[in-house]
């Protein structure tokens, strides 16, 4: 990420939230630290993304064998419920124990098998995998 904001020239945060692709950076930012922090406790596990073709999706599915987490990644310091909602549907769709929207909230919340949370809540879950 921080190399591609060089390349592109984008000197500050102000500049960085001012483009139309800085959605997709953080997602890149927040799936580049969460594999990190599984990569430094070596679990095993299988990283790849899930969509389908009307448009439900999970930015980051990790398979642990046993236990299937979906992450969902939006740039909002708010997340709203309906992004939980979608989520869980698509959680549902691949048998996803686990769920966690990461954002830049400063409020956590879960409710059931979901968890909205920031990436510092993120990478704790991920540094006790399962197994």
């Amino acid at each position: 990420s921080g190399l591609l904001h060089a390349l592109l020239n984008v000197p500050d945060e102000r500049t960085l939230l001012g483009q139309p692709w800085v959605g997709a950076s953080w997602e890149g930012f927040v799936i580049e630290q969460a594999l990190g922090a599984l990569s430094s406790v070596e679990a095993r596990v299988e990283p790849y993304w899930f969509r389908t073709s009307d448009q439900h999706e999970i930015d980051l599915v990790l398979d642990f064998g046993r236990e299937r987490w979906a992450i969902e990644v939006k740039l909002t310091a708010s997340p709203r419920p309906e992004d939980m909602d979608r989520l869980n549907l698509a959680a549902d769709m691949i048998g996803a124990s686990r769920r966690f929207l990461v954002s830049k909230t400063s409020r956590p919340a879960s409710g059931g098998k979901s968890l909205s949370c920031d990436l510092d809540g993120l990478i704790a879950h991920l540094r006790r995998p399962p197994g």
